[in-house]
């Protein structure tokens, strides 16, 4: 009997062990088409930290801008200085951009477009003594501050007021960690001394994420809904 049942229980196991598997694949197919540019982009930020070479070509030397290299804004997000570095960036990335692209895809788009390009510029204006820019901390600022307001927004609107007064905290949150980064000249969560940290870059990426979230508002009340309700009455 004890045979028995142990073969039973490991039966029993086994089964519990595919079934958990099949469900974890399911929800990695799902994931993925729900936010296949996050994940692919992601999935790129950690393999392009296997290969120095690759991240030496791939690098945003302000110089370069001079020559035309402006393809470089996008590709110097994707590269860090260091394991540390890009790990922290990735899991930020990961799940601020997946909750982004999964329910509000086109808001999203416009973040990364516009961040990619912007906070690069910013940086290179406002610190000229920078020769190079490393890492997606700015675009994952810029995709926190996307949610946390998109989230603010919806919820307000819903009625679930707790949901959005905790969304507004991390709004408000976001912006008081970023005053507390520049005033100490360091970042809060990354503590690695292989690069130099550059709040300002967390700074515009929220600007960024915040004005794309402050124009799907207005564009949402102003919007053709509204519109068609005025030609109705």
């Amino acid at each position: 009997m004890s045979a028995m049942g142990t073969c039973g229980d490991r039966d029993h196991n086994g089964r519990r062990f595919i079934d958990t598997a099949a469900a974890l694949a399911a929800d990695l197919r799902a994931g993925f088409a729900a936010a296949p540019t996050i994940l692919l982009l992601g999935a790129l930020a950690i393999l392009l930290q296997l290969s120095p070479t690759l991240q030496s070509l791939l690098e945003l030397r302000f110089a370069d801008l001079m020559c035309g290299s402006l393809w470089r804004l996008a590709s110097s997000h994707l590269l860090h200085w260091s394991w540390n570095h890009c790990l922290w960036d990735a899991v930020v990335f990961l799940s601020a951009g997946g909750m982004c692209e999964s329910r509000w895809p086109g808001a999203c788009r416009r973040v990364l477009f516009w961040s990619a390009g912007l906070i690069p510029l910013v940086v290179m204006v406002a610190a000229p003594e920078l020769q190079c820019y490393r890492g997606l901390s700015g675009v994952d600022s810029a995709l926190f501050a996307l949610a946390a307001a998109m989230l603010l927004q919806e919820e307000w609107s819903s009625g679930r007021r707790v949901i959005a007064s905790v969304a507004g905290l991390a709004v408000v949150g976001q912006f008081l960690k970023i005053a507390a980064e520049i005033h100490a000249g360091q970042t809060l969560f990354v503590s690695d001394r292989s690069f130099v940290p550059v709040p300002l870059a967390h700074l515009t990426g929220a600007a960024v994420g915040s004005a794309v979230a402050a124009c799907c508002a207005v564009k949402q009340h102003w919007g053709p809904s509204r519109t068609d309700n005025r030609e109705q009455t």
